[in-house]
């Protein structure tokens, strides 16, 4: 985003813009990296760049009058690319511009903490600060409290635990190590992944004593770390591996971490440590216990991968007369077809639930969902699938296809067709034969 394609006669300009010191929020990393790109100094208007993930752009202009000078141009070229956030503080109207959505909690976070003095000299501020609270309210209800509470080192009972949780506390800004224990042979692998991957100095000794001191120097952001980061975070899957291959050194490895992150709180730096691990058994370590993650997320279901062999039938009840059915079926065919285009053969049809399905329907339906009009039946849009994929992930993309094209339906069902069973569904969808 240019200031005037930036020109000599701009440069001043702009650092006179910079020294009106429009507070930033707390939170975004490399704050003091923040670029004007606009504004008016008559005015007061400013327009910047944050050079961080997602390229957003904060503006302040008065909230009553016009922008001044090259601001309205800046913002109206803005709009056309970018998401608009505003609201009104005082007599200054802010607006955040981002490249996806942001969040109902992010957008608090972003208004609570610019309610502090403009722009700090320190380009660090604390991960929880206790002093404003109504952004302390809002820091509590993160990941990250949840965990730091509770200790430095956690377990995840499986992979999509761990993976999931690491991906939360990236979302929070915390720079991440990820490692796998499962492939390590010996004990000096070990100590080689955490040296190539937190770049420790090359004299590392390579045992827990220099480990204990890198981690140290971890802890004060000598290395392995970052201070515009929110905080640090390693994790190790396959922890039990390592439990096998020594375990002393694995809960020694633990303790140590545990220690140093303990003395990095008191530099105001959040470290935490999560492993995968099936064992419940784990002592005290760095003198605190050692607590379970949970997420709320499930983990994906396993892959169900389907062939020519078989027909996969996905059915939509719905209430309809023979018309509505039949436009039902032509929309279905509409919303569904580039789907199903990259699968391979399909067939739509739609018949009149027997009496038999319809009584068990209504008992199970009857108090949710669309009623029973006069003249409709319940009826049985269907379609028959034949190719390759995964029954899952074409489950999941026709449900989006229906529900994008607002197509109601009562219930959906999905099931294979395979061996006796075969022959008869494609008696019903003879385009599949």
């Amino acid at each position: 985003m240019p200031f005037s394609q930036d020109q000599p006669a701009n440069r001043l300009y702009k650092r006179e813009l910079a020294d009106l010191r429009v507070p930033l929020p707390r939170w975004w990393p490399g704050r003091l990296n923040a670029e004007v790109v606009g504004g008016d100094l008559e005015s007061g208007a400013v327009i910047m760049h944050l050079p961080v993930g997602g390229d957003p752009y904060l503006a302040r202009v008065r909230a009553d009058g016009a922008p001044g000078g090259n601001t309205g141009t800046t913002l109206a070229e803005l709009d056309r690319t970018m998401t608009r956030y505003e609201w009104i503080e005082g007599e200054w109207k802010y607006i955040v511009f981002c490249r996806g959505q942001l969040s109902y909690e992010d957008l608090g976070h972003i208004k609570v903490s610019m309610r502090a003095t403009p722009l700090e000299t320190s380009s660090r501020s604390v991960v929880f600060d206790p002093t404003d609270d109504e952004l302390f309210n809002l820091q509590r209800q993160g990941f990250d409290w949840r965990l730091l509470q509770n200790g430095f080192v956690h377990t995840c009972r499986d992979r999509f635990t761990l993976d999931t949780a690491a991906g939360h506390l990236v979302d929070l800004h915390y720079l991440t190590h990820s490692f796998d224990a499962s492939v390590w042979h010996d004990i000096v692998d070990m100590h080689t992944a955490f040296a190539e991957t937190m770049s420790f100095p090359a004299y590392y000794g390579r045992n827990l004593d220099a480990l204990n001191d890198v981690l140290s120097d971890v802890g004060r952001y000598s290395y392995g770390s970052d201070p515009h980061s929110a905080g640090t975070v390693v994790t190790i899957a396959g922890f039990d591996s390592l439990l096998e291959l020594d375990r002393r050194t694995a809960l020694l490895v633990l303790d140590i971490f545990a220690r140093q992150a303990r003395l990095a709180a008191l530099y105001g730096h959040a470290m935490l440590c999560l492993i995968e691990t099936t064992n419940h058994e784990f002592d005290r370590v760095g003198g605190m216990g050692v607590s379970g993650v949970s997420v709320s997320e499930s983990p994906p279901d396993p892959p169900r991968p389907f062939d020519e062999s078989v027909v996969v039938v996905f059915s939509f009840d719905i209430y309809a007369t023979p018309a509505e059915a039949e436009q039902y079926a032509v929309d279905l065919q509409t919303a569904t077809a580039q789907v199903l285009d990259e699968i391979g053969r399909y067939q739509i049809r739609s018949e009149i639930a027997s009496s038999d399905h319809a009584t068990k329907f209504e008992e199970f339906h009857s108090r949710s969902g669309p009623q029973c009009m006069p003249g409709q039946n319940l009826v049985d849009v269907s379609i028959g699938v034949r190719g390759r994929g995964d029954q899952n992930v074409l489950g999941e993309d026709i449900y989006h296809a229906v529900t994008a094209a607002r197509l109601r339906f009562v219930q959906m069902t999905d099931r294979i067709a395979a061996g006796p069973d075969l022959e008869r569904v494609l008696a019903l969808y003879p385009d599949l034969v």
